[in-house]
């Protein structure tokens, strides 16, 4: 593991998610799409912010775990983060303070969950060290040479060394008094009025992003608001986890975009 160092703080989660059709009904869900890959999203940023509902949406047990499946979240009442891997879920649990990941418990639930099918990925070479603006610009340059609309939400990957990496798992417990609200509270990027969170510094780590592009009807739904970006990082091996605030990726990496 790369050289990592913590605190706590507290961070503001983005607003609404919600899902395409989809049903939260005795602990289990039906998601429903009409998107590209099988875009699936569940839970309300928007409720949870401003009216304090931190309540699980679904049990990660119902999830859609099939191979191919890639996605974020968050779990219920806040208490940590969830990535999932080529249908594998992982989830954060915010009493971790190493960020580490395990298995789903019995009857563990999802406030916020966001994923999508892919058979087939097409590797692109980044060509230079990229901070996240590049980076952001890069994706949305290269998405349409493999037949993604920048308009449609889509999962993507970053495999490589990342030189600047700061993320997060949130905690569930309160925000420390005086926690900064808005985005660089203590330099963690976003900081969250619902729940305290775990910072992780870790520069020159290597592993894998997951991440989620919003377009632009799920911006501030299945990203922060005003962002079109939603990212993990899990190390090669994800025993550790969670969500990326500041990132910058080292040429030589490979972004992985979705074929089919």
């Amino acid at each position: 593991m790369a050289a990592l160092t913590t605190h706590r703080a507290g961070a503001r989660p983005g607003r609404g998610w919600r899902a395409l059709g989809a049903a939260a009904l005795a602990g289990s869900a039906a998601l429903a799409t009409a998107l590209p890959f099988d875009f699936v999203h569940v839970g309300n940023f928007q409720r949870m912010t401003q009216g304090g509902d931190s309540a699980g949406q679904v049990e990660l047990r119902a999830l859609p775990q099939g191979t191919g499946h890639w996605g974020l979240g968050a779990t219920a009442g806040l208490q940590g983060e969830i990535v999932q891997l080529d249908g594998r879920l992982l989830v954060s649990p915010g009493s971790d303070a190493q960020g580490r990941t395990r298995p789903p418990e019995a009857q563990e639930q999802a406030l916020l969950f966001a994923a999508a099918r892919v058979a087939a990925w097409r590797d692109v070479v980044v060509p230079s060290d990229l901070d996240a603006a590049a980076f952001e610009a890069f994706l949305r340059q290269q998405a349409p040479t493999v037949g993604l609309s920048t308009e449609q939400p889509f999962v993507f990957r970053v495999e490589g060394r990342f030189p600047h990496l700061l993320w997060h798992v949130v905690t569930g417990e309160a925000p420390a008094a005086g926690s900064p609200g808005g985005h660089g509270g203590h330099g963690a990027g976003h900081a969250n009025a619902r729940s305290g969170m775990r910072v992780f510094r870790q520069p020159g780590a290597s592993g894998q992003l997951v991440g989620l592009y919003s377009g632009p009807a799920l911006e501030g739904v299945v990203s922060h608001p005003g962002e079109r970006l939603h990212i993990h990082f899990t190390e090669a091996d994800a025993t550790v986890s969670g969500h990326v605030d500041r990132f910058s990726i080292a040429a030589g990496a490979v972004l992985k975009l979705p074929l089919r």
